[in-house]
This record gives structure tokens, C-alpha cells and sequence, in this order.
């Protein structure tokens, strides 16, 4: 039996949440078009007859000065550390630039064996010569790349076979039905900021996150109260919409998706509060993304 832990990185939006979620057919980190929506190291696991694979999805690998991003690079070198094989993911959309050359030379530096996973195969206009000849350039071998669909769940079993491959006998890490280690304040509050950030699009800037309250099992039935934390004053009418239509949307959407995977009936409250710049403060941001 084979196990081991596997880092998922790229630049923003490449589809890298996409991927883990197919691979472990839940919905186990956040997907959405707005770039850097992963803040956390999310782990997901696979297991099947052959052994166990413990994903870690990582923010999107993105250079930038500002504090929030810095401590974001932090987790991407932090999960990096922490594998035995690093799945570079690729979208296929997009021409090779300085990003996909700090990340090849972390990767280098790490020496830990590497896939490159070129992602988004069902799109027509894409950049697939310019990404082999760089690809090529770099050193990288044919055997080291494959092309799959994530969101089209094609070439889903061969990446992991290439992934067994990689890896070396080993135990398993947890139980065979385990698909995340994710506690479920942490999953709840990022399924309420997925919902968030899909109805908001791009609305607001996605300076916000979400704090639990209160999280209880009454009797067979979720009750839960929740705060969307903004930063500036004015985010708290776009949440909330005319009327509170909006933030009522949010609510029934999100009530919806915790039922279903946690097989419960929910009571969620949700209110909006001003946390002034909170996306500015070392510490918070530090407790958030940790």
C-alpha cells in the first residue's frame, strides 16, 4: 500500500481547487473565477485499494508586495514543504511569464519530484504550443507532464496513477472514509464565503471573511449564527442588497450546500459587520490563513 502527501500549486485561477475536488469527488475547497480565492493550506484525501493521497491546495501563486499576499506565498512555501510530490498546475489559457518561472525555481530549489498538470484541455484558444516550448526549455520531460480537464473530470484516473506512481509505501494517514481533515467551523465558514464571493462576483473586492458565532447540533439539526466581516463601510450595502435581498440569497444558498454535506437540516443566521481594515492587521491575517 502506497501513501503520501501531495502540494497542489499554480498561479491564481488555474483551476487548482477544480482539481482536488475532482480527484476526491467532494466539494472539499473553494472554486470560483475570482483569482486568490484559496487562503488556507486545504487538505483533501483520497483513498482507494491502492492506498491514500492527503492533497494540500494552496493559494494561488501570485508576486505581489501587498501584506495579505506575502503572508498567502507563506502557506504556498509552507505545503511545499510539508509533500513528497508537487503538482504544478497549468492553465492551458494562459502564455508562460515571470510567475511560471519563480515557480519552476522553487520547485528546482526543492528538489522534491514534480508533475506539471496542464489543465482546461476542453478549451478551444489556447496557449499549448507556448506552454511546451517553455516547458521544454525549462529541462522538463514529456513523462513529467499530462493534460487534463478538472472541471470535465478527463484524464482524472491517470493523474492518479501518475501520482501512485510517485509515491512510496507508507500507512494510512486516516480513515479510509475521511475525504478532508477540515473541522467543520472551518468548512462552514468557507462554504458561506464561497456563496459570498459566487453571488458578489465582482462586486466587491473580496477583502471579507467569515466568523462563526455559534455552531450547535440541537437535537439532529445545525444551528448556526455567522458574521461576513468587511472592511470598509460601504461592502456592508453590497452584502446586504436592496431590501436584504442579497445577504437573504447568501443565506439560503449557503443553508443549502451545509445540509447536503453535512446531512443535517440547518438554521443559519447571517449578519454583516465592519471590521475597519482588517486586511491590514499582521495578526488577523496571520489567524485567518493559518
Amino acid at each position: 500500500m502506497k501513501s503520501g502527501f501531495v502540494s497542489i500549486i499554480g498561479r491564481p485561477s488555474t483551476g487548482k481547487s477544480t482539481l482536488l475536488n475532482s480527484i476526491c469527488e467532494h466539494q472539499i475547497s473553494i472554486i470560483s473565477s475570482i483569482p486568490q480565492t484559496t487562503r488556507n493550506k486545504i487538505k483533501g484525501i483520497f483513498t482507494d485499494k491502492r492506498g491514500q493521497i492527503i492533497f494540500i491546495d494552496t493559494p494561488g501563486f501570485h508576486l505581489s508586495k501587498k501584506q495579505f499576499n506575502i503572508a498567502l506565498m507563506h502557506n504556498v512555501h509552507s505545503a511545499i514543504k510539508e509533500t513528497e510530490l508537487i503538482l504544478y498546475v497549468i492553465d492551458i489559457q494562459d502564455k508562460p511569464g515571470i510567475e511560471e518561472n519563480e515557480i519552476l525555481t522553487i520547485i528546482s530549489k526543492s528538489k522534491i519530484n514534480f508533475l506539471v498538470v496542464i489543465n482546461k484541455i476542453d478549451i478551444q484558444k489556447t496557449k499549448e504550443r507556448e506552454i511546451m516550448i517553455f516547458l521544454e526549455e525549462k529541462g522538463i520531460k514529456k513523462d513529467n507532464i499530462i493534460k487534463i480537464s478538472a472541471e470535465q473530470k478527463i484524464n482524472i484516473e491517470e493523474i492518479k496513477d501518475k501520482i501512485y506512481e510517485n509515491l512510496q509505501e507508507g500507512p494510512l494517514y486516516y480513515p479510509e472514509e475521511y475525504y478532508t481533515d477540515q473541522e467543520m467551523n472551518l468548512r462552514t465558514s468557507e462554504i458561506i464565503r464561497s456563496v459570498t464571493i459566487k453571488k458578489l462576483k465582482e462586486e466587491l473586492p473580496y477583502s471579507l471573511y467569515i466568523e462563526i458565532e455559534i455552531l450547535e447540533d440541537r437535537k439532529n439539526k445545525l444551528f448556526i449564527k455567522a458574521n461576513i466581516i468587511v472592511a470598509v463601510e460601504s461592502q456592508k450595502g453590497i452584502i446586504v442588497g436592496k431590501g436584504g435581498k442579497g445577504i437573504k440569497t447568501i443565506g439560503e444558498e449557503a443553508r443549502k450546500i451545509i445540509s447536503e454535506i453535512f446531512e443535517k437540516k440547518c438554521d443559519l443566521f447571517l449578519q454583516v459587520k465592519l471590521r475597519k481594515n482588517w486586511n491590514k492587521n499582521p495578526k488577523l491575517i496571520k489567524n485567518l490563513i493559518n
